[in-house]
């Protein structure tokens, strides 16, 4: 009786190291997602910006969309039916929502460096938090995340002044880096509020297709042409990539992390895209590094620091008795 007993309790305990060893390979996996994701991403602002040589902003998003749709047609060939007009009303909005994103973001891109943009989109949590904030009514102006993002700010507000002094770059790229940091967040509150019965393909899918319909809107508003007038092989390529690799695979690599470790740790690796981007940037493009752009670099990576780092129990508590009173 004894000895079954013992086999009983190694037999679990063996059972529960097993758990735990699958479970720390999920979160790891999760992480190494997510950092493949960003890299992937930081990639893009330099990719695009050797593209605009070739095309405007909305022909860029508009190839790099159809190749996406495409591609995710034929891994996942299956389509769903409609479910109701109110739902078909959200994907549109989510759809232009996105389409905005990545045409503010390449527009910027024709009047500054890639490094800035990239650090200006980088605050998009913070548009996030404060539109969650607004519509969910939930808790986001506290001490901590209002100093992150007041620290943040400033550093956006030295690059966007370091950038008007630069021979040839108007400040004007970075306020659309802004406008593109605001679509994003709109299209993130949106999503919240998606059905549950679609794959994460059909609804990634889904949101690329209601974006082709608002871009053939932006030709007919801008009189452009979706066909670019001249392009060579490199540029079929970059076009390739940012359709399959960082359109479709990296929003499939990206929610595989969040469903493995949380949203909110995934998002965290969003801070190291600007300092990937700089870094990529100076090399491959030889863009200029200032002093003032390192300062503005740490003021909104401080920022962003302050905002997501966690309460000690100190302040913890202190911050529970300032409460009870």
């Amino acid at each position: 009786m004894k000895n079954e007993i013992n086999q009983t309790m190694k037999s679990i305990e063996q059972s529960n190291f097993e758990n735990k060893g699958s479970y720390m390979s999920q979160i790891l996996k999760g992480h190494l997602r997510a950092l493949i994701t960003v890299s992937i991403w930081s990639s893009t602002f330099i990719v695009s910006k050797l593209l605009l040589v070739y095309m405007t902003p909305i022909q860029i998003l508009f190839f790099r969309y159809l190749v996406a749709v495409t591609f995710l047609s034929l891994l996942y060939p299956k389509f769903s039916k409609p479910a109701s007009l109110r739902g078909e009303i959200l994907f549109l909005a989510i759809g232009a929502a996105l389409a905005l994103y990545f045409v503010f973001e390449n527009s910027a891109l024709q009047l500054t460096y890639s490094s800035n943009v990239s650090l200006i989109v980088a605050t998009i949590p913070f548009m996030t938090g404060a539109l969650s904030s607004l519509f969910y009514r939930k808790r986001f102006f506290n001490f901590k995340n209002t100093a992150g993002m007041v620290t943040a700010y400033l550093g956006v507000l030295v690059i966007i002044i370091n950038t008007g002094r630069l021979e040839g770059i108007a400040p004007g790229g970075d306020l659309l880096a802004l406008g593109a940091s605001l679509m994003f967040a709109f299209y993130s509150i949106l999503m919240q509020k998606t059905d549950e019965r679609y794959t994460l393909i059909q609804l990634t899918r889904k949101v690329f297709l209601y974006g082709l319909l608002v871009l053939g809107v932006l030709f007919l508003a801008t009189g452009q042409s979706p066909i670019p007038e001249s392009v060579d092989t490199p540029a079929l390529i970059s076009v390739f990539y940012l359709g399959i690799v960082a359109s479709s695979l990296a929003f499939l690599l990206w929610n595989r992390a969040i469903q493995a470790i949380g949203p909110l740790k995934t998002n965290q690796y969003i801070y190291l895209i600007p300092v990937l981007t700089t870094m990529l940037s100076a090399v491959l493009l030889k863009e200029r590094i200032t002093l003032m752009t390192l300062f503005g670099t740490l003021l909104i990576l401080s920022g962003l620091y302050l905002s997501e780092r966690k309460e000690t129990k100190t302040e913890k508590s202190k911050k529970d008795q300032i409460e009870a009173i």
